[in-house]
């Protein structure tokens, strides 16, 4: 059974998907960001996370025509 959890990368912050037990897994995953290794409990695929903006994310204001 595939787990996900979802953190931010501990070295560059970026907004990653934690998924345990998913193919590909493994216990020396790399941060897809920074490639910077991450020190997981169990084998874990890191993936990142596009479903929410990072906190480092800025804002833009975009106006339309209408």
């Amino acid at each position: 059974m595939t787990v996900a959890r979802f953190a931010p990368c501990p070295h560059c912050g970026a907004p990653l998907s934690y998924l345990e037990g998913a193919s590909g897994s493994t216990l020396t995953p790399k941060c897809p960001r920074c490639q910077a290794g991450v020190t997981v409990p169990r084998a874990t695929l890191l993936m990142a996370d596009h479903s929410r903006p990072s906190d480092r994310a800025t804002s833009v204001d975009v106006k339309l025509r209408s």
